[in-house]
């Protein structure tokens, strides 16, 4: 039973002393599953980060364990921070713990541990991903052609997701689902983090890194829309590669391509028909229109054919997760390009 299990939260924190106040108290809301002991590696600050954390300790509920390090300018970047903040947190777990991880500028949402157990369970995880959502109270700070970019972004990548749940559906990780590996949301169990190694040192994208080396070893994974944190929309932030230098940069100007996670439908497709890995072609921003409405197009057909399938097969549903194999209404993507 997951539920059961020892809970413990890995946060790296660097110059944090106004945000994580808000990031512990968050673990702490008041209808919240509470973790058993939060670990915070505190890495080459030269602020009151420390200070804050001490003094709210006396009046926490759950364990604060507090580790102060300094890494040279070699090691000096966040890989390095969560790969230390994630392994204390296990070295000091029982065997069969649960290790969640997130950001010291973050807030966790409401039932995030409380949904992210949930999701261990219905689907028998051994890691779970949730999503990393700008904070309301300051995403009006970012100018509203950004936002309007990001939210044709997320419409396309939804419209993928779908088009890959039809093609190749997987048990532990069905539609809906999102597609992000934010290192602000992930959680692991103890006997899956070992199989990995732990957290990749490398300076950027170690969440996207961790991801891929769950699934080297099979670990199945998670991505829980319903799990998810608010992170800062802050400009200036503490590691190189994360979400406030993409902000700087794209208020500076927009990039001309779109990540790399998303590629063209049809792309998608020929790929999971085949089951062929390789380089995902970029698309160019101003092209997105004209991707999205094929993706449209080629779910519409997928959704179809699956429409036709289940009405000429029985599923065999025996000894397998309630919901597992539900087939939800099609997605309902914002029709933003007409």
């Amino acid at each position: 039973m997951f539920e059961n299990r020892w809970r413990t939260v890995a946060i790296p924190a660097r110059n944090e002393e106004e945000r994580i106040e808000n990031c512990l108290r968050s673990l702490i809301a008041p209808d919240a599953i509470r973790p058993h002991r939060i670990v915070v590696l505190v890495n080459n600050s030269t602020d009151k980060t420390r200070a804050r954390i001490e003094a709210l300790k006396p009046f926490f509920p759950c364990e604060i364990l507090v580790e102060e390090r300094h890494y040279d300018a070699a090691h000096s970047h966040a890989g390095q921070a969560r790969h230390d903040a994630v392994s204390l947190a296990m070295t000091l777990s029982p065997a069969e713990g649960l290790i969640f991880s997130t950001d010291a500028d973050s807030r966790v949402g409401p039932g995030w541990i409380r949904n992210t157990i949930r999701a261990f369970g219905n689907f028998q995880v051994g890691a779970v991903f949730g999503r990393a959502l700008l904070d309301p109270n300051e995403a009006d700070d970012i100018p509203a052609h950004l936002q309007a970019d990001d939210d044709a972004e997320l419409a396309y990548g939804a419209l993928l997701e779908r088009i890959g749940t039809i093609l190749s559906p997987d048990a532990h990780d069905p539609w809906p689902r999102h597609s992000e590996r934010s290192g602000a949301s992930i959680a692991v169990t103890c006997e899956a983090l070992a199989m990995t190694g732990g957290i990749p040192l490398i300076p950027t994208g170690e969440d996207r890194a961790f991801y891929a080396a769950l699934r080297s070893v099979g670990v199945p994974v998670r991505h829980a829309p319903d799990v998810w944190v608010w992170v800062s929309a802050r400009v200036v932030g503490r590691a190189a590669g994360g979400m406030a230098e993409t902000i700087a940069r794209r208020l500076i100007r927009q990039d001309e391509f779109l990540d790399d996670a998303f590629e063209p439908a049809l792309d998608r497709f020929r790929r999971l028909r085949s089951r062929i890995a390789g380089n995902a072609r970029l698309i160019r921003r101003s092209e997105l229109p004209r991707h999205h409405r094929a993706a449209v197009r080629l779910l519409a057909r997928l959704e179809a054919w699956e429409r036709r399938s289940l009405e000429l097969v029985t599923i065999d549903r025996s000894g397998i997760e309630d919901g597992a194999l539900v087939f939800p209404p099609p997605i309902q993507p914002v029709d933003m390009f007409g």
